[in-house]
């Protein structure tokens, strides 16, 4: 009996030891449940929505910087376009299979369906772009039919390049474009996106850094349902910095009229030989102090608005208008080039003021005897002289004596067939050697008057006229002055002139210019000017003939002004131009738009 009655209260115990541990445990749960319940609402909540939702970037394309001259008068700009993006999955109250039918049916009868498949297959939600560009148009109709305010598409700005007046500088502004797949590893190393546009030549690639703004990017995060969840700005959209350019808009847009107006009235009222078939030209303005360009015009040239539309047509034009005649043309320099032999000349220490007897007739050698015009001048000519009236037999004479090779490296020091620095694609051009294959005695006699094999372009004519006018400072040609960051205003990049020195000094270069203000004085075009200037013209012969024999001739001329205290210096080539006399207008007009402007 006492046996049983322990037992009985034993199993009693246990039961009781179980039932509490089950209370406890209940508790336990409990506490857990309105824990998680409660206390973890919010958090449960979110993993939930992020196990139901998914997210994509969107990159804010920044707004390219502008260029402009130094005036701040605009070249290039972006103009705002807006491209349509479909969102996936369709938002909340829309319908997709709606949406793309009305897509369909405002841009044109697009394929939606098809881009929507493969997008789809390759991702879960994100944006699918649809039409690049919408004219105003059919942006409206988006609109009318209520969806972008229902967030079922997205207009989304973008620049695309623009310029108010498309004529003025077009082949060194150069293009943008979409990267290419050579230029992609770059790209992403510098952390560009797949479809930035950058620039692709000219100034545009030169100065692409700057020009370049830093792209914004926005994480979206939306629900399965359509529903915009989250949307968090990783990174604000930076604009590119402006460009600020050493040109002139107003002289270059005066330099393009002069270059333009003087090859047609050549065409118009010159003799046949003598300018009549005058097609071409360019003519470079360079601020004598800086190295700055001031000025860079070529014709026939066109507009940047109508490249890429035009381009057939610009490319099977015979006139060659994308041709840069003033960077990549090269030409002859013919009599403006014997500055650079008179400068080698007082280099080897010649005596300015020794005289060579002008007969008409070079007889130095009895088997080529070139000969010379006799322009206001015969019997003894000196250094000045021979350059006031361009006379060939001094400088036949004075290039014999000191050799091909000694007055082509002298020009070469001041900027023919040499590198001029600037930010464009550019010729190299070439002076005639004693090592050329062709090269015999006679030749060294025709280089010494600017012809022989020596070609250069007329950007390294401006160089060449620089460097008469400073005394032998050889400038660094430059496009860009600074950039200028386009939120603050603040200067974020400063070009710095740049010079070599061509020694020789007043010696050398005093001489010179005398006798290039002399010749100045002697047209027309250029003693009436409303400053004094200095120049020097150019005849060279071209392989082509007339019917009596002679040959068809180019312009060339350089010049620099005021011819004492040099501003500016000026090259133009006028190709078929019938002579040097020729190109003096489009001098004179530089001179008129520049100095009766100050």
């Amino acid at each position: 009996m006492a046996r049983g009655s322990k037992s009985r209260a034993g199993g009693r115990g246990r039961v009781a030891v179980l039932l509490v541990l089950s209370c406890v445990v209940f508790l336990v749960f409990f506490a857990r449940l309105a824990w998680m319940q409660f206390a973890m609402a919010d958090h449960y909540a979110e993993k939930a929505a992020e196990a139901s939702s998914a997210s994509y970037t969107v990159e804010q394309h920044a707004a390219r910087g502008a260029i402009t001259d130094r005036n701040s008068t605009v070249l290039a700009r972006d103009k705002t376009v807006y491209d349509l993006y479909l969102r996936i999955p369709a938002p909340p109250g829309t319908d997709l299979q709606s949406t793309v039918q009305t897509v369909q049916a405002l841009t044109g009868g697009k394929d939606v369906e098809t881009q929507l498949a493969a997008f789809c297959s390759a991702v879960s939600a994100g944006e699918l772009l649809i039409q690049e560009s919408l004219d105003s148009e059919t942006m409206t109709a988006f609109y009318q039919a209520g969806l972008v305010q229902t967030g079922a598409v997205r207009l989304a700005a973008r620049g695309v390049r623009s310029w108010p007046d498309g004529t003025l500088l077009p082949h060194a502004l150069g293009f943008t474009g979409a990267i290419t797949a050579e230029q992609w590893p770059a790209a992403r190393q510098q952390g560009l996106a797949m479809d930035s546009i950058i620039g692709q030549s000219g100034l545009e690639a030169a100065y692409d850094d700057l020009l370049q703004g830093q792209d914004g990017r926005l994480l979206i995060s939306m629900g399965l349902d359509g529903a915009v969840r989250t949307t968090v700005q990783q990174r604000s959209a930076t604009p590119g910095s402006t460009l600020v350019l050493t040109l002139d808009a107003d002289l270059q847009r005066a330099l393009q009229d002069a270059l333009r107006d003087r090859i047609e009235t050549l065409r118009t009222t010159a003799a046949v030989g003598g300018g009549r078939e005058c097609n071409a030209g360019a003519a470079v303005v360079v601020d004598v102090k800086t190295g700055g360009i001031l000025a860079a015009a070529n014709w026939p040239g066109y507009d940047l608005n109508d490249y890429r539309t035009g381009y057939a047509a610009l490319a099977a034009d015979q006139g060659a208008p994308l041709l840069d005649r003033a960077f990549q043309g090269l030409y002859a320099p013919g009599s403006a080039f014997k500055p650079a032999v008179a400068a080698a000349a007082l280099t080897a220490g010649i005596d300015p003021n020794a005289t060579v007897n002008c007969t008409g007739r070079y007889l130095y050698y009895s088997g080529y005897q070139p000969g010379c015009l006799q322009y206001g001048h015969s019997g003894p000519v000196d250094l000045r002289t021979a350059l006031e009236q361009s006379c060939n037999i001094f400088f036949y004479d004075v290039g014999r004596r000191l050799g091909v090779d000694t007055f082509s490296a002298m020009a070469r020091q001041l900027g023919l067939a040499s590198p001029t620095g600037a930010e464009v694609s550019e010729a190299e051009g070439r002076l005639t050697w004693s090592t050329d294959d062709n090269y015999q005695a006679g030749l060294t006699l025709m280089a010494a008057i600017g012809q022989g094999n020596t070609a250069v372009t007329p950007a390294q004519l401006a160089v060449y006229a620089t460097t008469l006018a400073t005394n032998g400072q050889r400038p660094t040609l430059h496009f860009a002055d600074r950039a200028v960051n386009t939120a603050s205003g603040q200067i974020v990049w400063q070009y710095s002139p740049r010079f070599t020195t061509v020694a020789g000094g007043e010696a050398v270069f005093g001489p010179i210019r005398d006798g290039m203000k002399r010749m100045a004085q002697t047209n027309r075009y250029l003693r009436e000017a409303p400053v004094v200037c200095a120049a020097k013209t150019g005849s060279p012969q071209l392989a082509d003939t007339l019917p009596n024999g002679t040959h068809y001739v180019n312009s060339v001329l350089i010049g620099y002004a005021p011819a004492d205290d040099p501003q500016i210096a000026v090259a133009v080539v006028l190709e078929y131009g019938g002579g040097g006399s020729n190109a003096t207008p489009v001098l004179r007009a530089v001179l008129d738009a520049w100095f009766d402007a100050g």
